[in-house]
């Protein structure tokens, strides 16, 4: 397999896992929602699983230091806990979106099936609406309107 399709596919997986544990965190620790948490923590383990049928080979095929895109990285400030969220979840869900197409190239097809990981990027749309809705910065604007 091509080292770049496995960097990609590596990037991607360390993508969708920082973002589903900071959504997992804000669910279990901030709202206490045990059942979302556990969601959470399903789809992260789904992509984790990717990552071990991959084995070494994806490890071998990182390049942190020739990563043309690193040094472009910015860090924003967030306003509140709404905004953390979203933008973790929307950091998920395009993951999700780059593995979901790369597991369909022959050379994945081992790898855990793209329709699993579609079933599981419009979970995480379902979620964030779930997540965003039970913050306290949203009852506010609600109990306002």
């Amino acid at each position: 397999m091509q080292a770049r399709i496995l960097r990609t596919v590596d990037a991607n997986i360390n993508r969708v896992s920082e973002g589903l544990r900071v959504l997992e965190d804000v669910s279990r620790f901030v709202l206490e929602d045990e059942d979302t948490t556990r969601q959470l923590k399903s789809i992260r383990h789904q992509i984790n699983n990717l990552a071990r049928g991959l084995g070494i080979r994806l490890l071998l095929s990182r390049d942190s230091e020739g990563d043309i895109g690193a040094a472009g990285d910015l860090i924003k400030e967030h306003s509140d806990l709404n905004s953390i969220v979203r933008a973790n979840a929307k950091r998920a869900q395009e993951g999700l979106r780059v593995l979901e197409e790369l597991t369909k190239l022959p050379e994945l097809k081992d790898a855990t099936p793209a329709d699993e990981i579609r079933k599981s990027r419009y979970l995480v749309y379902t979620i964030e609406i779930s997540l965003i809705s039970q913050l306290p910065e949203h009852k506010k604007e609600r109990a306002g309107d």
